[in-house]
């Protein structure tokens, strides 16, 4: 009969043992990864189809932000696929100079494992894609039966964003923020956190972080069309026009987005739409956003400032704000989701 001590010493033998081949298999798997990425790059199909299991049950998953949706089903459409874009780019690369991977996560159950990771870098240059790979293990070499790829568009935004968790820590900011939270009159990083520059606005910034958190962790679906936002006003600047920020929802992250113009020209287009503003309303409009007042208005349409306090009135009356203050807020906000 087997001791007390033989019986823990057979344990710690047999987790030892399966330790061991679990980090073997987490190696192998690793190896098979790196390899059918290595064999994309180099533009082998022979070499990258031997990595991946070949039966109608295979799939192939993309998204791109600005392509959308791919899901291709079954192996002889996705080597079809692989073959043509082979064909059609033949440039080589080594996978030392063009890709780097973090996040790498991989769990095996038996003879089935799966390996998430976030590749920067790829053919096409220095991008960031969100991964995940599903694999079998046949005849004791594990094969790839499922790839799913999301490209992550946030850091290719053309406009400042930070992202902030729900208590406004800086968690990361991409180069134009970096450039520009530098002296900017609106924000300021202070013990790590975002804050307003002008103390009186700060509790709508942390109140709009709140929002958006609650809105991301919440069951139902997120509408991204238009995007949603929280403008924030941060006050004026030196030369007395208004500063805005705003919380957006992209990628599974608050961010918060400033010196966007391309966001104020998307959401004058949404509070035109949401509050039915005419042509000459939403001109209106814009010029109050970026802080004109209606004397110096009237000088750039060409009109009087009675023809715009009518106008203006009648924005008033379809927003349902009596101020412009209350118009930029909700002007800026137009499109977001109700809270």
């Amino acid at each position: 009969m087997l001791r007390q001590t033989d019986h823990a010493m057979l344990r710690s033998v047999v987790g030892d043992r399966a330790m061991d081949d679990s980090e073997a298999d987490r190696a192998a798997i690793m190896a098979v990864i790196r390899a059918e990425t290595e064999a994309w790059l180099q533009r082998d199909f022979e070499a990258l189809a031997s990595h991946w299991v070949q039966s109608p049950q295979t799939r192939r998953m993309e998204y791109f932000a600005s392509l959308g949706v791919r899901v291709d089903e079954g192996w002889d459409p996705i080597a079809a696929r692989i073959r043509k874009i082979v064909e059609r780019f033949p440039e080589k690369y080594a996978f030392s100079e063009r890709v780097r991977w973090e996040k790498v996560n991989i769990v095996v159950d038996g003879n089935m494992a799966w390996m998430t990771f976030d590749q920067i870098g790829s053919d096409t240059g220095e991008d960031r894609k969100r991964q995940l790979r599903i694999l079998q293990r046949i005849d004791g070499a594990w094969k790839i039966g499922c790839m799913v790829m999301m490209e992550s568009s946030v850091e290719e935004a053309n406009c400042p964003l930070i992202e902030v968790d729900t208590d406004a820590r800086i968690l990361w900011t991409n180069r134009l923020a970096r450039e520009r939270m530098h002296g900017h009159p609106g924000l300021v990083a202070a013990a790590g956190r975002l804050r307003a520059r002008q103390r009186e606005h700060d509790a709508a910034l942390r109140e709009a972080v709140r929002l958006a958190f609650r809105e991301l962790q919440s069951q139902r679906p997120l509408n991204i069309a238009p995007k949603q936002a929280w403008a924030v006003a941060l006050g004026e600047d030196a030369a007395g026009i208004p500063l805005h920020c705003w919380v957006l929802l992209e990628d599974g992250k608050a961010l918060v987005s400033f010196d966007d113009a391309e966001t104020v020209v998307r959401r004058i287009a949404s509070a035109r739409e949401v509050f039915g503003l005419s042509p000459a309303q939403t001109r209106l409009a814009r010029l109050i956003v970026d802080g004109h007042d209606l004397a110096a208005a009237a000088d750039l349409p060409g009109v009087s400032v009675n023809t715009l306090r009518t106008q203006l009135q009648r924005i008033f009356d379809k927003t349902g704000v009596r101020n412009q203050a209350a118009l930029v807020r909700a002007l800026l906000s137009a499109g977001a989701p109700s809270t």
